[in-house]
């Protein structure tokens, strides 16, 4: 029974029942896939130290293909931005500058490239103005010097030249302005008529229109008449300087030739068209006018292409030029075809008593209050002396100090009241003083004038002078239209002002090379 019990109870501890096997294996299968499902074992995120360690194992090759793109992707930044700022320069030099206005007249702009290549332009006329000149004297570097040192300093000095061109600019504005507002137009035969002139003058050639020679309307810069020592209608203490050449020109070389070049030495430089050595030789008189134009024609090809060649300047540039100088031309005949060639003159006679007798002659330095006052009292005792019946040309003699007119006994001559200083000019219009009377102490910027008036009266000019008093009243117009025009230039406009075609290349075959 025992022993039964011990099989039986182990046989009970054996024997597992269904229940408890499938629990024990099937329960536990079931607990286990559960546990796989949702219980299980999570994924460790990646740590910065797992990063790290990463980068450290990354291959060579690796680490070489990451530094190349860093270098392709730097690089490609670096020469896009170069790319950017040298387009901006060639867009700024090339398209932006050249349109911005350097100069603005009452609102109408001159361009930065339509100056520029003014310039150039100018710069190779004058060169081409000495060129001339040079041939002429035969090539003396002296006479040369002496008649053209005014026009190589201004190639030699950009801004200089610039600033002349600058001024010439400005005025072509206030003329076509005012040809506006008058309603004067300028058509193309007209400016080709100026083509013409020129190149015919460039080949020796006479127009068939042009029986005579007629005065030039361009006006010209003159002195300004103040008191000349002169006896020659200017009572001035001074004789109007002139210079004359100091060295010999060479054979059939005269002054008056180089004068037809470039002016007189004194005179001031305006941009002009003059002829080059480089046309058409002169034809001969016998041509028709078919021949005419033909010549005319291939010396303005001529001209133009070199001027294209040399300095980069297109034709229509170049006709602007002569545009400007036919609109010059119809506006001179505007304004100045009401005058008549007859004027008020007055002839009248002076001792002057300067505020510094040792100044030099035509100088006007304003004088101390013991200047003035000693002044008078000398001038108040010559007019003593006249009125106690003194010879008037025996004390202009002795004590004048407008030594020009003093060795004439003080007579001035005829002369228009225009020539004189403004207060001098009043004394002898006055209508309170009458022919032969002796007025005075008249107080100028030089000193102090005793005036007899001989006569007033309305004479006729000669041809030379009539077109002197037209060029005269034409450029006082000009020069009040400029002094009352707004006209605005550019901070900088000097720095854009250039130098080429340079000094050496226009002239140094021919002079020292600068």
């Amino acid at each position: 029974m025992g022993q039964t019990a011990l099989v039986r109870g182990a046989r009970k501890v054996s024997a597992v029942p269904p229940f408890w096997g499938d629990l024990s294996f099937g329960g536990e299968s079931r607990f286990m896939a559960k546990k796989s499902t949702v219980g299980g074992p999570r994924a460790r995120r990646t740590t910065a130290e797992d990063i790290q360690r990463r980068k450290e194992y990354k291959s060579r090759a690796e680490r070489e293909r990451m530094w190349q793109r860093r270098t392709l992707i730097i690089t490609g930044i670096i020469v896009a931005v170069s790319l950017i700022l040298l387009l901006g320069g060639f867009l700024n030099d090339e398209v932006v500058t050249p349109a911005q206005a350097i100069t603005t007249v009452n609102g109408d702009e001159v361009s930065t490239r339509d100056f520029q290549n003014r310039v150039r332009f100018i710069r190779w006329q004058t060169a081409q103005q000495i060129r001339d000149l040079y041939y002429l004297v035969g090539g003396d570097v002296n006479t040369l010097q002496q008649y053209a040192g005014q026009q190589i300093s201004q190639l030699n000095s950009p801004v200089l030249l610039g600033s002349t061109v600058l001024d010439e600019m400005e005025e072509e504005l206030i003329l076509a302005q005012a040809a506006e507002e008058r309603g004067i137009r300028v058509d193309e035969a007209e400016v080709e008529k100026q083509v013409d002139d020129y190149m015919a003058s460039s080949v020796g050639l006479t127009l068939p229109d042009e029986e005579t020679a007629t005065p030039t309307t361009e006006p010209t810069l003159t002195p300004t008449p103040l008191v000349s020592a002169t006896p020659s209608n200017t009572p001035a203490p001074t004789e109007t300087p002139t210079t004359t050449p100091t060295s010999t020109p060479v054979e059939g070389a005269t002054a008056e030739a180089a004068e037809e070049v470039l002016g007189t030495p004194t005179m001031t430089f305006t941009p002009s068209l003059t002829p080059t050595e480089t046309l058409t030789p002169t034809p001969t008189a016998t041509l028709q006018p078919g021949q005419i134009e033909a010549t005319l024609n291939k010396a303005a090809d001529q001209y133009y292409e070199s001027v294209e060649e040399e300095t980069d300047v297109k034709r229509e540039i170049v006709r602007d030029v002569f545009y400007y100088q036919a609109l010059r031309e119809a506006m001179y005949e505007d304004l100045t075809k009401d005058m008549k060639p007859e004027e008020l003159q007055v002839n009248a006679r002076h001792i002057l008593i300067a505020f510094d007798p040792n100044a030099q002659p035509g100088q006007a330095v304003p004088p101390t209050e013991e200047q003035k006052a000693d002044a008078k009292a000398r001038a108040d005792q010559v007019m003593a002396a006249l009125q106690a019946g003194e010879p008037f040309a025996d004390l202009a003699k002795a004590v004048s100090n407008d030594t020009g007119s003093a060795a004439q006994g003080g007579e001035l001559g005829w002369s228009s009241p225009d020539k004189y200083t403004a207060n001098f000019a009043d004394a002898v219009l006055s209508e309170d003083v009458q022919p032969g009377e002796i007025i005075g102490p008249i107080e100028t910027e030089f000193g102090y004038h005793i005036i007899q008036l001989h006569a007033r009266e309305i004479r006729p000019l000669t041809p030379s002078e009539f077109s002197t008093k037209r060029q005269e009243a034409f450029q006082k117009w000009l020069d009040e239209q400029k002094a009352s025009a707004k006209i605005e230039r550019r901070d900088q406009w000097a720095d854009r002002v250039p130098d080429e075609p340079t000094y050496n290349e226009l002239l140094g075959d021919i002079l020292p090379q600068q």
